[in-house]
């Protein structure tokens, strides 16, 4: 993820923000949105089947979004019209991007620009989101949420009571999964499964070495293939999966010595950090992985570039039309990582949600109770199946307890329905469904192909492997030193990037890496967490 600035940051630049922002035309005529908004269709000022008679316009930011409004046949998006219609609501885009997303939310928010509804990822960062809380950013829930069920049920999860300041909840977290160890796949490793056999390799690597033995006898058999590139550099931490654990969530914080620290301050992490300058030195390690953009990654990989990738595309075809004569059964594969010390694979665990859905705190009340019917319906399994199958009748149909496609194999409901593609994961993320059973069988073979690969690996590790171990509640927990070092798992992964680009010797240079820490208010954190959980009872 990209860097955080402290809480402070915003309250003191203000002002300052507000004036360059207007000095340089930022302001955008007073819109938050820095792409020409529109939408798809507006309703009219009519009774809605949700009884709403007068129509609201809301602001709406999320990843992209501003690119499915763009999208060949976005007017024509049935399901998104139809949601609008449906709350007489017509929605403006207001674009970020996984790039830029972090920083424009702040900028937004010290110059009074936010939109009505927008994303963020503040539950790793309570400091900051007691901050927007308390200085009127954000705009507080109601405390009776009986009109929106599904909104009331995720807010009384143990995991999301945490987030309550002074009694009150000012987000609504987007749930990914039910379960935290339902997040095993995501951080998904794709390899070229071809070129391993081809190798001589039939099965996952047992140990660090049998990575790197097979990577480089792929790289000899393939002259210009890197070995390993990622979605993000946030990904490159799936490599601790096979020596630290814990610290591929970096929020988490891990007992050691008998006390309570933040997993990325770890001895444990000695290992790890070494093997990746390992990985880099021999050229195993996509060279371009600390600045490359988020799509770099998955492109190379698209293209026969990489062997092996950290993450993976949403769609198939592209991989299917740049590589002619493979197949996703013949070519692809989905590695279980290496075991770990003790002998076991882990996977990669986060509480239920990952990021939250805010409300700009002067919204009206009006537009304010329709963004909550809005997100409410959205977090339903009524709209997910909506969105994942498609309209019944019209792009599936159900034979038994099986939903199949009728989209011609050329077809894909991300291109029929560009807008929905995007904005339909305002209410929650809902990957759970893609291992529901729920999920329609695409009719194109590839695609069928692709989500049973998933499908198997996961039922896979759900019996093979371990879920790491998280202690959720210190990791969750809040105190004013732990809270101010909120963004200093940030400033830890900068560092491990220049660890793993440095000359010097990589533990010694992380160790004076994590010393420094020191006079980030690393020891007042430990001290108070630690005195915290004693108070709570946690061992």
């Amino acid at each position: 993820m990209r860097k955080n600035k402290r809480a402070a940051w915003i309250i003191s630049s203000l002002l300052v923000l507000s004036f360059v922002i207007t000095a340089c035309g930022g302001s955008n005529g007073g819109k938050a949105s820095d792409a020409p908004s529109g939408n798809a269709g507006t309703s009219a000022n009519t009774k809605t089947d949700s009884g709403n008679t007068k129509n609201v316009n809301l602001k709406v930011s999320l990843w992209g979004i501003q690119d499915g409004f763009n999208a060949p046949g976005a007017k024509e998006d049935k399901i998104f019209n139809d949601l609008q219609s449906k709350f007489n609501v017509s929605i403006d885009p207001v674009q970020i991007t996984w790039n830029d997303w972090e920083e424009k939310l702040k900028v937004w928010a010290a110059s009074n620009q936010l939109p009505d509804i927008f994303p963020n990822a503040l539950a790793g960062n309570l400091g900051m989101y007691k901050t927007w809380a308390k200085q009127g950013v954000i705009k507080a829930l109601p405390d009776d949420l009986s009109k929106y069920p599904n909104i009331k049920r995720v807010m009384a999860l143990p995991s999301v009571q945490p987030l309550k300041v002074d009694g009150k909840f000012y987000m609504i977290p987007r749930m990914t999964y039910n379960d935290p160890s339902d997040w095993s796949l995501d951080r998904p490793i794709l390899y070229r499964k071809d070129w391993a056999i081809e190798a001589g390799f039939t099965k996952d690597p047992e140990s660090f070495d049998d990575l790197v033995a097979m990577t480089k006898a792929v790289m000899a058999k393939h002259p210009g293939v890197t070995g390993i590139a990622t979605t993000a550099k946030s990904f490159l931490m799936t490599h601790f999966l096979g020596s630290f654990p814990e610290v591929v969530n970096m929020k988490s914080w891990v007992k050691e010595d008998g006390k309570w620290i933040p997993s990325y301050t770890s001895k444990k992490m000695n290992e790890g950090v070494k093997q990746l300058r390992t990985l880099y030195e021999e050229g195993l390690l996509d060279k371009d992985f600390a600045t490359q953009k988020d799509s770099d990654g998955v492109n190379k990989f698209i293209n026969g570039k990489i062997f092996m990738y950290f993450g993976s595309p949403g769609s198939i075809d592209p991989f299917i039309k740049a590589n002619p004569g493979a197949t996703v059964a013949k070519s692809l594969g989905l590695m279980k990582w290496f075991p770990a010390a003790d002998g076991k694979r882990y996977t990669f665990t986060e509480t239920p949600y990952w990021s939250e859905v805010y409300f700009r705190n002067d919204i009206s009340d009006e537009k304010f109770d329709r963004a909550l019917q809005l997100a409410d319906y959205m977090m339903s399994e009524q709209y997910r199946i909506l969105v994942k199958n498609g309209i019944e009748g019209t792009d599936y149909k159900m034979e038994g307890d099986k939903s199949l496609s009728l989209l011609a194999t050329d077809q894909s409901l991300d291109k029929k329905y560009p807008i929905t593609k995007v904005i339909n994961v305002l209410g929650s993320w809902g990957n759970g469904f893609r291992y529901s059973g729920k999920q329609v069988i695409s009719s194109n073979p590839e695609q069928a192909a692709f989500e049973k690969l998933f499908l198997d690996t996961y039922n896979q590790l759900k019996k093979e492997a371990v879920p790491t171990p998280i202690n959720f509640d210190v990791m969750l927990m809040s105190t004013p030193a732990k809270d101010k070092i909120g963004n200093l798992m940030n400033t830890a992964q900068d560092e491990l990037v220049k660890v793993i680009l440095g000359k010097d010797d990589p533990i010694a240079m992380w160790e004076k890496a994590v010393k420094s820490f020191d006079a980030k208010g690393l020891q007042e954190a430990i001290v108070e967490t630690n005195a915290e959980a004693a108070k709570l009872g946690i061992k």
